[in-house]
């Protein structure tokens, strides 16, 4: 590999890793069914930007945090959020 490809490469991958994580957006298209949420928190402890919290059993999502990048949905054993 040449020496322009070993910086080259990390350099794009960087790149593209912030592209992903654009941050908050205005509102989540994220919903919580409550009705199917259990409120056992595996959203809450999987959540990088501590968006998502448990009330009264039932989880919340903060739109101003939530950056959509379902990994709560991914987590959820109900499939209560969506």
């Amino acid at each position: 590999m040449t020496r322009f490809a070993r910086v080259l490469l990390p350099l794009i991958a960087v790149f593209l890793f912030l592209l992903s994580c654009k941050g908050p957006v205005d509102s989540t298209q994220l919903y919580v069914d409550g009705e199917q949420c259990i409120g056992c928190g595996k959203c809450e402890d999987v959540c990088p930007y501590n968006a998502i919290e448990v009330i009264d059993n039932v989880a919340v999502i903060d739109p101003q945090k939530c950056t959509f990048c379902l990994r709560c949905v991914e987590e959820c054993p109900q499939g209560a959020i969506y």
